[in-house]
């Protein structure tokens, strides 16, 4: 007979959306419900440890809320920004934490007892919508997400690709205009929402009557202008606002367009804080920029549709992959 018995499952698993600026982390039942969450701030320039540490702690947060302990839980997925060697767990190189080749599966193992799936926070994402949300009928699906940055993931098959490079999906760093300065070329430097502000701060002169222009100049040195500040503007038709915004629509719209004509991909997902702020009007405005550049013809019936899960779609798809590990 064996010294110890096998430990039953409890059903539940973890979701970790691993950020920048913020990390929120969810305890997901069998029927794919957050039953508890924690969220806190990364404080990436505190260093590797320090991020690590403030993972665990609001990991224990969120089962304390849910009434059990880590060692009840039976896997834990983290979706970090980065490309991820997923068969070693590794963050080859998250820039906006400043982490480069991080065994960030095997740190996290270590501390929690647990299995721990590590995967990009778009696949994580999109893995989400796939199974539970906007992609649900679909196994070709590219994943756009517009927050800070601009990320991107893809499920091809049913299965989220990856590539022989890990980077797959990666259509924010997408060069549109190559004799361009650095920090101007790609499409995270043109359609972001920090690319949007630095675009209404270039020309919020021309615009006195623009109720950013307030926000812009009332702004401390760490601050910034969140989404739903220029999403409040840009439904108010600040003429200021509404030219970023569209202009920018009118870019991603396009790179989209060129993505689905090299892929062929039944459907197209965007999300992130930018997508869930500016909403309908903005998503019409990427959805007429995508037929008017996407080659042949024929692809415009490609489902171009906003994340159904929102906020929760990187948790939720974290934890799936945890579970089906």
């Amino acid at each position: 007979m064996s010294k110890s018995k096998k430990r039953k499952r409890s059903g539940l698993v973890i979701g970790v959306d691993l950020g920048g600026t913020n990390m929120s982390v969810g305890v997901v039942d069998c029927d794919h419900r957050i039953v508890a969450s924690a969220k806190r701030k990364t404080k990436a320039s505190l260093g590797l440890d320090a991020v690590i540490e403030r993972i665990c702690e609001t990991i224990d947060r969120a089962c304390e809320g849910a009434g059990v302990t880590i060692d009840q839980i039976d896997g834990v997925g983290i979706g970090a920004p980065s490309a991820i060697d997923f068969d070693e767990g590794m963050v080859i190189n998250a820039g906006n934490l400043g982490w480069k080749n991080v065994p960030l599966r095997a740190i996290m193992q270590k501390r929690l007892g647990r299995t721990v799936v590590i995967e990009n926070d778009v696949n994580a994402a999109i893995w989400g919508e796939v199974q539970l949300g906007a992609a649900k009928n679909w196994r070709d699906v590219l994943a756009v997400w517009v927050g800070t940055g601009i990320g991107g993931g893809l499920v091809l098959g049913g299965e989220v690709y990856r590539g022989a490079f890990h980077t797959a999906g990666e259509i924010g760093q997408m060069t549109l205009f190559p004799r361009c300065s650095p920090g101007r070329r790609t499409l995270e430097e043109h359609c972001s929402r920090l690319a949007m502000v630095r675009a209404m701060e270039t020309i919020v002169g021309f615009y006195p009557q623009s109720k950013i222009r307030a926000a812009l100049a009332a702004r401390g040195e760490d601050s910034v202008i969140g989404s739903s500040a220029i999403a409040e503007c840009y439904g108010s038709g600040d003429e200021l606002v509404v030219r970023v915004v569209d202009d920018a629509a009118e870019l991603l719209g396009m790179a989209i367009a060129n993505a689905v004509t090299l892929l062929s991909v039944e459907s197209v997902v965007i999300g992130g804080g930018v997508v869930e702020a500016l909403g309908k009007r903005y998503v019409a405005r990427v959805r007429e920029s995508f037929e008017w550049n996407v080659f042949p013809s024929s692809l415009k019936k490609c489902h171009l549709v906003s994340s159904d899960l929102a906020d929760c779609a990187g948790v939720l798809g974290a934890a799936l992959l945890a579970r089906n590990a």
